[in-house]
C-alpha cells in the first residue's frame, strides 16, 4: 500500500525521486568541498606552522597527522566518487544500460559532468600513491628519533627508536589501536634532532606541502565541476 499524505493523495514518485536526487546532489558536492578545504588547510596551516619546529617536535605532530587523514579523506574522496557516479547513471536517458556510460560523446552534458566529478575525486586515491615516499621518509625519521603516532602510542606502545620501518609503523606492529586512540599528538621525539636532520624534515614537509595541495585541487575542482553539472 502507497504511502498517504495528510490530503489524502499518494506522493508523486518524481517529487520523491528530484527530493532524493537534490538530497544526493547537496551531500557529494558538499563532501567534496569539505575535504578539500580541509586537505588545503594542511599545506596552508599546519605545514608551515611544523617547518618553524625542529625535527624533533614536527615529526611526531607530523605523524599524528599522517594517522588522523587517513581515517577521514580517503573515506570523504571514495564517498564524493559513489555519489557523483550514482548520480551521473541516474541522469541516464531511458533505453541506455548501465555499460553504455563509457560512450562519452553518447552522454548528455549531465552525465558527462557527474562522470567528471566522480574521476577527479577518485584521482585522489592514485595521486596520493606518488607521495607515499616522502610521507614513509618522514615516518621512518620520527620512527629512528624515537617518536610516536601519538602521546597514548609512545606511553603504551612496545617498541624502541629505530626498531619499526615506516611501514610497520604504518602497519601499527607493536602499537596500540590506532582506530580507538583519541590521544593528542607527542610533543617531542626521544632523540635530539641536528641541524641536518632539521633541514632535512623542514624539505621533506615542504614537499610534501605541496604535493597536498594537489590533492585539494582535484577534490575542489570535483566539487566546482559537481556543483555546475547539478544547475545545468
Amino acid at each position: 500500500m502507497g504511502v498517504l499524505r495528510v490530503d489524502g493523495m499518494s506522493p508523486n514518485p518524481s517529487t520523491t525521486m528530484a527530493s532524493s536526487t537534490i538530497t544526493l546532489q547537496t551531500a557529494s558536492i558538499a563532501v567534496s568541498l569539505i575535504a578539500a578545504g580541509g586537505i588545503a588547510s594542511l599545506s596552508l596551516f599546519d605545514i608551515p606552522e611544523l617547518q618553524s619546529q625542529p625535527a624533533s617536535r614536527s615529526l611526531p605532530q607530523t605523524r599524528w597527522l599522517f594517522s588522523r587523514g587517513s581515517h577521514i579523506f580517503p573515506i570523504t574522496a571514495m564517498a564524493a566518487t559513489a555519489g557523483f557516479t550514482y548520480l551521473a547513471v541516474s541522469a541516464l536517458p531511458p533505453g541506455r544500460t548501465l555499460y553504455q556510460i563509457v560512450s562519452l560523446a553518447a552522454n548528455s552534458s549531465k552525465v558527462n559532468g557527474y562522470l567528471a566529478a566522480a574521476a577527479l575525486n577518485f584521482a585522489i586515491a592514485p595521486f596520493t600513491g606518488l607521495m607515499v615516499p616522502t610521507n614513509f621518509r618522514l615516518i621512518e625519521l620520527n620512527e629512528q628519533k624515537g617518536g610516536a603516532r601519538s602521546e597514548k602510542s609512545a606511553k603504551e606502545g612496545k617498541f624502541s627508536a629505530g626498531e619499526k620501518s615506516a611501514k610497520e609503523s604504518v602497519d601499527g606492529k607493536g602499537d596500540v589501536n590506532e582506530f580507538t586512540d583519541l590521544s593528542n599528538p607527542q610533543s617531542q621525539t626521544a632523540k635530539t634532532s641536528t641541524a641536518e636532520e632539521d633541514k632535512e624534515v623542514r624539505e621533506l614537509l615542504g614537499k610534501f606541502g605541496q604535493m597536498n595541495m594537489g590533492r585539494a585541487l582535484l577534490g575542489g575542482a570535483g566539487g566546482v565541476v559537481g556543483l555546475i553539472t547539478a544547475l545545468l
